[in-house]
C-alpha cells in the first residue's frame, strides 16, 4: 500500500515531466495534490497507473525518434564525408546500431489488431464462398418455397372461410359421385346443376371458388409439409419424394377436415402429413419391402442404442439392446439379419477403381472345369457299367432313373411299356441294382463319392 506522502511525491514527479527543477511547476503540483486529498484513494491509484503508463509510452517514442534522427544524421554525414575523404579511407567499414533492426523484428513477430481483423475477414469471405457454392438460386424447390403463395400466412378468419368453401366443394363432388352411380355414367353439367338447384354458371362459379380455396389452403400450409419432411431425411427417400407424399397427405387432410369437431386444422393436417410420409417410407425406402412391425421394432432398437450412447456406452451389447427394447436376443438377431441393406452388383468394390461386385462374385450355378470333367467321366463310367446287365434290366434302369432321358418314370409306367405288372418291374429293378452293387468295388466307382450330392 502506498502512503499519502509517497503519492504526493509520485504525482509531483509525473506532473513535472522534463523540467523537475522549475519552481512554478512545484507550486502547481502542490496545489493539485491539495485538491487530490479530497478524492478517494482508489481513483488516485487508477490515475497514477494511467499516468505512469503514459510516461513510459512517451519515453519509448522519444527513444525511437532519437534513434531515427541519429541514423539519418549518420547517413547524411557519411554521404557528405565520402566526397571529401581520400580513396583509401572509403574501404573502412561503417558501424551502425542494430537496435532499430531488433525493434523491427520484434514488431514483425507480434500479431497486430489489423492482422487479426484481416484473418477474420478472410475466414468470413471463405465461409461466404462455401455457402454461395452450395446455394443454387435457380433451384425450383427453393424458388417455390420463397414464392408469394407459400410465404403468405392466413389468419384464423381467412382459414375458416376457406374451409367452408372447401366443404361446399366436397359436398358438390359427393353429389356428382351419387349421380354417376345412379346413371351409370358421368353426369353432364346441366344434370348436375338441376340436381343441386342452381344454374350452370352458378355451379361453375361454386366449383371455381372451391378449387381456388383448396389450392390456397394447401399452398399456405406447404411450409409445414417441408418442416415434417426434413425430419425424415436419410431414411431411404430423397427430399422431393417426401415432399410429394406429404403434399398428398395435406390435400387429404383438407378434404377430410371437420371444424365442428373442435380440432385445429394445423394439428389435424400435421397428423395426416406424418402418416403419409411414414407409410411411403415403409413401402418405397427399401428394395425388399419390410412389414410395418419390423420398422417399429427397428425404431425401438435404434432409440435404445441412441439412449446408451447418450449415457456414455458407445458400444452396447446385444443383450443390453434387447433388454431396453423389450425383445429377446434371438428376435434381435433375426431383426438385424432381415433389415440388412442390399448392395447392387454394379456397385464398385473400391472407390479408386472400377471393379464391381459382379466381377469378383463367383457364380454358384456354373461348375468349375475340374468338377465338370469329373462328372462327365463318372457318367461315362456308369454307362459302361450297365453292360453287365441284361437288355431288359438295362432298359428298366435307364427308364427308372432317367439316364438317357430327362424324365424319371414310375414303376407303373415302365410296366405299361413292357406289359408287366408293377411288382414284377420292382423285382427286376432290385435284381439289377444288386448286380451293380456287386461290381461297384471292382470298377472303382468309389472315387466319385465326393461328386454325389
Amino acid at each position: 500500500m502506498l502512503q499519502w506522502p509517497d503519492l504526493r511525491q509520485l504525482l509531483s514527479v509525473l506532473e513535472l515531466g522534463e523540467n523537475p527543477s522549475s519552481s512554478l511547476n512545484m507550486q502547481s503540483v502542490a496545489a493539485d495534490t491539495e485538491e487530490i486529498m479530497n478524492v478517494e484513494p482508489s481513483t488516485i491509484l487508477a490515475l497514477a497507473k494511467n499516468a505512469l503508463s503514459a510516461s513510459k509510452q512517451a519515453l519509448a517514442l522519444a527513444e525511437d525518434l532519437k534513434l531515427d534522427l541519429d541514423d539519418s544524421l549518420s547517413n547524411s554525414l557519411g554521404s557528405a564525408n565520402s566526397s571529401t575523404l581520400p580513396v583509401e579511407e572509403e574501404e573502412a567499414p561503417t558501424v551502425r546500431s542494430t537496435r532499430r533492426l531488433e525493434r523491427q523484428s520484434k514488431r514483425r513477430r507480434m500479431p497486430s489488431k489489423f492482422m487479426i481483423s484481416d484473418t477474420y475477414s478472410l475466414r468470413k469471405t471463405n465461409v461466404r464462398k462455401k455457402v454461395s457454392g452450395s446455394y443454387d438460386p435457380n433451384d425450383p424447390l427453393r424458388l417455390f418455397l420463397r414464392g408469394p403463395e407459400t410465404t403468405q400466412l392466413l389468419t384464423a378468419k381467412e382459414e375458416s372461410e376457406l374451409i367452408v368453401k372447401v366443404q361446399d366443394l366436397m359436398r358438390l363432388e359427393k353429389l356428382k359421385s351419387n349421380l354417376q352411380s345412379q346413371f351409370g355414367r358421368e353426369p353432364t353439367l346441366v344434370e348436375w346443376a338441376e340436381a343441386i338447384g342452381l344454374s350452370c354458371s352458378a355451379l361453375q362459379a361454386e366449383l371455381h371458388n372451391g378449387n381456388r380455396s383448396r389450392e390456397k389452403l394447401v399452398y399456405a400450409n406447404f411450409r409445414m409439409v417441408f418442416h415434417v419432411a426434413k425430419q425424415y431425411q436419410g431414411r431411404g427417400m430423397n427430399l422431393q419424394d417426401l415432399l410429394q407424399e406429404g403434399s398428398m397427405g395435406l390435400i387429404k387432410s383438407v378434404e377430410k377436415f371437420k371444424p365442428q369437431v373442435g380440432c385445429l386444422f394445423a394439428t389435424y393436417s400435421y397428423w395426416w402429413i406424418r402418416q403419409t410420409i411414414t407409410k411411403s417410407i415403409v413401402q418405397h425406402s427399401r428394395t425388399i419391402r419390410l412389414p410395418e412391425n419390423a420398422y417399429s421394432l427397428l425404431g425401438k432398437v435404434v432409440k435404445a442404442k441412441r439412449s446408451y450412447i447418450q449415457e456414455g456406452n458407445h458400444c452396447p451389447s446385444k443383450e443390453e439392446l434387447a433388454t431396453r427394447a423389450g425383445i429377446t436376443v434371438q428376435k434381435l438377431d433375426k431383426l438385424l439379419f432381415t433389415t440388412r441393406t442390399p448392395l447392387s452388383m454394379q456397385q464398385p468394390v473400391w472407390t479408386d477403381q472400377d471393379t464391381t461386385f459382379q466381377e469378383v462374385t463367383p457364380d454358384t450355378g456354373i461348375e468349375i472345369p475340374d468338377v465338370s470333367v469329373a462328372k462327365q467321366l463318372m457318367r461315362q463310367h456308369v454307362r459302361n457299367l450297365l453292360c453287365v446287365l441284361s437288355p431288359k434290366e438295362r432298359k428298366i434302369i435307364k427308364l427308372r432313373f432317367g439316364i438317357e432321358e430327362s424324365k424319371e418314370n414310375s414303376l407303373s409306367e415302365i410296366g405299361n411299356i413292357f406289359g408287366l405288372s408293377k411288382e414284377r418291374v420292382r423285382q427286376l429293378e432290385s435284381r439289377a441294382l444288386y448286380k451293380l452293387k456287386q461290381c461297384l468295388v471292382k470298377q472303382g466307382l468309389g472315387a466319385y463319392a465326393d461328386l454325389l450330392v
